[in-house]
Parts: structure tokens; sequence; C-alpha cells
């Protein structure tokens, strides 16, 4: 049958795998798992592994994720524009950002996210299993990237990127299609198990240690530590967001603009509050946890917008919650993101016209296939 679970460790050395199981044991607990990553796990940076493929890998399970990728792209790449606005609500990140001074304007963010949907892209669609693709050109580009980013940061006092950050960072590219795939009536079990195996993978390679991995062996032992960083983190973190978290989502939307001119800030910001369950921004009845009533004292922030951000809502979330499942809704929705993706690589011309020529083409790969530098704008350069 199609369902075969991953035989976690199939090839470890069996003092390595006996080591994994103890620190994977040893962290099951999700309120543990939390404690762990919110303390010590603000303490420590990179793993220092070495770019080598995990003990536990399994690849059929990833060449499986793959595969959902391009059959669900339209909501996974709206689940992880959601994760990206939702990592500005996390302070210590939001430092790092700030301190790249790669994501405070339209033209700095419309460039450096581009990069990250290239390099996401990149995971999703080239072969892990040849060491020569640019699978591992782009893993190693991003890994270069934030050891730079955490010298230059440390160096102006606005602190490393640490294993929190990476693991609350590696939340928001799963977190919202994994734990609300439910919402759009998504109960494909295997899509699940293959997506956070194949987000345990590159949490790894790009230096995540296994304790703080938020994707663990399974989908059944993952999903506790997706939902316990959703509530305890995410939730309360988008419930008092500030100036800074604005700004940010404004140059974030502002930036991406030019790939999708539908985007826009307040109704992007409603999607991510919704998917982190924060209270008022409820838009279906089933959006209220556990069948508990609403507060009928507490106004919806849906009727705060604007006429266009309640069209772009309700428009938004009728497609994908009620006509998703259709195959051929899914290959329009697909179909605009893969449309999308092609003008904004070959011809970006909204960008063309905002930033010039040389400012609105992006590449992440040189002619001869090795990666290109990523060029920051550190306040000491």
């Amino acid at each position: 049958g199609k369902m075969h679970s991953s035989q976690d460790g199939h090839n470890a050395p069996k003092g390595r795998q006996a080591k994994d199981e103890v620190e994977d044991t040893e962290y099951s607990d999700p309120e543990r798992y939390l404690e762990h990553l919110l303390e010590d796990g603000s303490q420590e940076g990179d793993s220092g592994a070495e770019l080598e493929l995990p003990p536990w890998f399994d690849e059929q399970l990833f060449k499986r994720a793959q595969h959902y990728y391009s059959k669900y792209l339209f909501v996974m790449n709206a689940g992880m524009l959601a994760g990206l606005i939702a990592v500005l609500a996390v302070p210590s990140i939001l430092r790092v950002l700030s301190c790249t001074r790669q994501s405070s304007t339209p033209f700095t963010a419309y460039r450096r996210y581009v990069r990250t949907i290239f390099h996401t892209s990149a995971w999703y669609n080239y072969n892990i299993t040849d060491r020569g693709s640019k699978f591992w050109t782009s893993i190693g580009a991003v890994r270069k990237a934030h050891s730079r980013s955490t010298k230059a940061c440390m160096r102006q006092g606005a602190g490393q990127i640490t294993q929190k950050d990476l693991a609350l960072t590696q939340f928001g590219f799963i977190g919202f299609i994994t734990m609300g795939a439910h919402r759009i009536q998504l109960y494909d079990n295997d899509f699940l198990e293959a997506t956070t195996h194949m987000w345990r993978v590159l949490g790894f390679l790009l230096g995540i240690k296994d304790e703080y991995n938020i994707c663990s062996r399974s989908w059944k032992e993952s999903k506790p530590r997706l939902d316990i960083v959703m509530r305890k983190v995410y939730e309360p973190a988008l419930e008092h967001t500030g100036e800074d978290f604005h700004r940010m989502t404004e140059a974030l939307i502002h930036g991406l603009w030019h790939m999708n001119t539908m985007l826009s800030v307040n109704a992007q910001i409603f999607f991510t509050k919704r998917l982190a369950c924060v209270k008022g921004f409820e838009y279906y009845s089933f959006d209220h946890e556990n069948g508990e009533e609403r507060d009928p004292e507490r106004r919806l922030k849906y009727y705060d917008m604007g006429w266009w951000d309640r069209f772009i809502v309700s428009y938004g979330l009728f497609f994908v919650t009620y006509l998703h499942r259709y195959a051929i809704v899914r290959w329009y929705l697909n179909f605009r993101i893969w449309l999308g993706d092609m003008l904004t690589y070959y011809l970006p011309y909204v960008a063309i016209w905002k930033f010039g020529l040389d400012g609105a083409y992006v590449r992440i790969f040189s002619k001869g296939g090795e990666a290109r530098d990523f060029s920051f704008g550190f306040k000491d350069d």
C-alpha cells in the first residue's frame, strides 16, 4: 500500500541510534520539549553537524513529501507566507532580521523573500540523493548565510541565531499547513507523515539538533510539539504585536506585492492570526475551539477591516475551505502560484516597473550552478 512508516535509524550505528532514542524519549513530553527549547535552546547556536544526511533519513518518505508540494502548492505557499509573518512576532528573530537590514523596506524585503521562496522551492524540487544537485548547493548557501548573520549580529549585540530561533522558524514553514490541515478538509495522513519527515531532515541539515527539532520521529510525535509551540509561543506573540511587527510585515507584503498584486497587509495579518487561533480573528463558526461559544461582547476583527481586505479574506477562505478538495480548483490555484513564480523568475514586470531591471531580477544560483552569495546590509559593513 501507499502508507509505510519511516524506519528511523535504519542505517544508524547502534550507539548513536540509542542516544537518539534516549534524547527523543527525554523530550517526548511537549511541556518538557518547550521548556528545553525556550531555556536551553536560546543559549545554543548552530549544531555544527556536517552537511550529511542524518542516520534516520527515509528517502521514500522525503520524495513523497516533494510530490505533495506540487499537489498542494497553493495552500502550502499560503501556509508558509503566514509563517513568515508569524516569525516577525518573535522578538529574537526580529532582532536578527533588523540587524541584517534585509527586510525593512519593500525593496530589500522583495529581494530577501523572493530568495527565500526560490531556496524553499529548490528543496522541494531537486534531488536530495544526488550530492551534486542544486538541493545541496541551496542548503549550503542558507547555512553559510545564517553563520554570517550570526557573526555580524553578535558583533552588534543583537544576539546570535539560536536553536530556539531555528526551531521557531521551522514552525513558520511547516506549522500552519499541518496544524491547520483540517480547516481546509485536508485529511491526508500520509501528507502529514511525509511533510513532517521532510522538515525534520531540512531542520537537521540547517543546523538544528534533534532534541530541538520541532519535527520528531513521526507525525504522531511531531503534532504535540507543533501544537504547544503554536499555543504557547505564537498565539500570545501574535495577540500582542507591536510597532516593529507591523513595520516589518508591511515591508514583507509590500515587497511580495510585486509577485502577487492580490496581497494586502491587513488581510494577510488576519489570515495569520486566525491560523494561530488568536481570539477575535475567527471567521467560520468552527474556528471557535472545542465548540466554545463566542463571547458576544467581543467584536470580531473582520469587521474592523476595509471592504477590499474583507473581500480578500472572504474570497480566499471560501476557496480553500470549501473548494480546495476538488482537483480542478487545486489545479487552478496551483497554476496561479506556478505562473507567479515563472513571471518572477523570467519577467517580473511589476518589479521592473518599480525597481528597475537590476533590482527586479533575483537569482540564487549563478550560471555555472554555484550558489550566489547573499548580500547583507549590516550596519557596520
